[in-house]
């Protein structure tokens, strides 16, 4: 059996850790805990909520939304996706359906 390379030897739990910490960003943590995606057609999106995505992200081209539900089937926020033209860069912000902004990437 080969030797492991150095560095294995010495830090032993990396290799584990780097599984572990890809696998974790594999998973669909953007919405709240106890919450459940709806994808929905971008139209159905309240205005005021389009408005506070088009704000907080400039030049974004918002196209792909989502309801996140929680516990007992109410509304909890909207995920709404687009990109960005110049770059390609694909943007997102997550928004109350008061229209206001909870998170982006």
């Amino acid at each position: 059996m080969p030797t492991p390379p150095l560095f294995l030897r010495r830090f032993p739990w990396a290799f584990p850790l780097a599984i572990a910490l890809t696998l974790a960003g594999c998973v669909d943590n953007d919405a709240p805990p106890e919450t459940a995606k709806k994808a929905i057609p971008f139209d159905q999106v309240p205005k005021v909520a389009r408005d506070a995505a088009a704000k907080h992200a400039p030049g974004v081209n918002f196209a792909e939304a989502w309801q996140n539900i929680g516990p007992g089937g109410k509304l909890h926020s909207y995920e709404i996706r687009g990109k960005v033209p110049a770059d390609g860069k694909i943007r997102e912000v997550r928004v109350s359906a008061t229209g206001e902004v909870l998170e982006s990437e």
